[in-house]
Parts: C-alpha cells; structure tokens; sequence
C-alpha cells in the first residue's frame, strides 16, 4: 500500500544542541502525532562541535520519519537552505532545535495549512529575553518596515512556506537575516501571508546565539546588505535551480 504524500517538512537546524536535541525532537514527533497531517522532520547539522551530530543520527535511526544532513557552519541560513532543498512536504516549516513544542504550538499552522502560500508566526512575549534582545525585537521589524515596507509584527520566528514558492528564491544571507530575506523575495513573487500566534518557550538548556552582541551586529549589518542589494533593483528571485527544484516538488 503506497504511503500519503507528506503534507509537512519540519525542517530544525541545529548547532552545538547536544543538551536539547533529543528532547526537543521527541517534543515535536509528540505535537505531530496530535495533528491530522503527514510530516517528516529534517535535522540539519550546521557544523556542530559537540555531540550533535552523533544524537542527530542516532535519532534518525530510531525514527522513519526522521532524517539527519550534516553540513559545515554556514549558519542560520545555509542550515535553512539546505532543508528546504530537502524537503518532501507540500509545505515546510522551520523549528529551533532549542524550542520544546507541543500540539497546540503547531495548532495554529495546521489549522490555516493551505489559507495562504507563508503563515508568519507572531510572539506576544520572547520568554528568556534580556533588555538588550528585547530592544532589538523592536527595532528589527521597524527596520524591516521602513526599509523593505513589509508590515509584519515578527519577521524572526516560525515561518511556514509552500515548498515549492521557497525554492524559486536567491537566497543572498546566511545568517538571521536571511528569515526577513525570505518574506520580502516572497512578497516580491506576489505570495501571499498570514499571521498566526506562535509562543516561544524559554530555553531549559545553554545560550542562544542571538544574545550574543556579536551575532546582533552581524544580524543588523546583514538586513543593510541585503536592502543595499535589494535597492539596486537586483530582485533576482527566480533561479533556475529553484525553479527546476519547484517543477519536482
């Protein structure tokens, strides 16, 4: 008997995750088992030191509808990138591996599955937050509006894409800014969005990297090398590797 088409590619880049890997992905494989849908889940290695790695493989081994890549560090978005190349769902998702999720995390994006071609997720409060992140997650989607003029109340959470629209995309970040680079490409190719609520639980375990003061400067000086980029009418979107990817998806 043929196996139902994956609805949904969960796709959780990975870094030094040794302490919350396991967790989080048992985590997830129990939201998922709640929802009526057909999912995988992608664990992208993104170069890790610890033992991330090996607990991604071995999860892999446990679980069919687990599967581990391993890549050098290329950061947020190069791990991003190449779950989306991966993925098999008619839709894909990323998650944090340091983020426990329950059923009613994934709620509201399985409820609007389909209602739009992006579901944007948005937080009301970043539990673990330091003042310094929580001006940051001011400033940052101030600076996407006036910049980009894309209004949205959180450009740096979960996002949901149709799989094949995310692969027609040119992505020029590698890092954080790569999540702001997305939603303007794909406004850009006519998508069309919707924000749904999306919670964010504190950490249990090590230091995100986005409380560091240098991953901050690298975020903010990203967004301006991508909008000088943008600005010069360089809105090369469509490539033909992704439209090729998109024709197979």
């Amino acid at each position: 008997m043929p196996s139902l088409p994956v609805q949904l590619t969960v796709v959780m880049p990975a870094y030094n995750e040794e302490a919350l890997l396991a967790g989080t992905l048992a985590s997830l494989l129990s939201a998922l088992d709640g929802l009526p849908l057909t999912a995988e889940i992608v664990i992208v290695d993104d170069g890790s030191r610890d033992r991330t790695p090996g607990i991604a493989d071995e999860l892999a081994a446990a679980h069919a509808s687990v599967r581990a890549l391993h890549q050098p560090n290329q950061g947020l978005g190069g791990a991003l990138r190449t779950g989306f190349a991966a993925a098999t769902g008619e839709y894909v998702i990323s998650w944090p591996a340091d983020a426990p999720v329950t059923a009613a995390d994934l709620q509201p994006f399985a409820d609007n599955l389909g209602r739009a071609d992006v579901l944007v997720g948005c937080r009301s409060h970043r539990a673990g937050y330091n003042p310094l992140m929580r001006f940051n997650s001011r400033l940052y989607p101030w600076l996407v509006r006036v910049l980009f003029g894309l209004r949205l109340r959180d450009v740096n959470w979960i996002h949901l894409y149709r799989t094949a629209l995310v692969r027609r995309i040119t992505f020029t970040q590698r890092g954080i800014p790569m999540l702001t680079e997305a939603l303007v490409r794909l406004r850009d190719l006519g998508a069309t969005f919707l924000e749904v609520p999306s919670e964010m639980p504190a950490r249990t375990a090590g230091v995100a990297s986005a409380s560091r003061p240098r991953i901050m400067w690298r975020t903010l000086t990203g967004l301006f090398s991508f909008w000088l980029h943008w600005r010069g009418g360089k809105h090369d979107a469509v490539t033909t590797a992704g439209s090729e990817a998109s024709r197979s998806a």
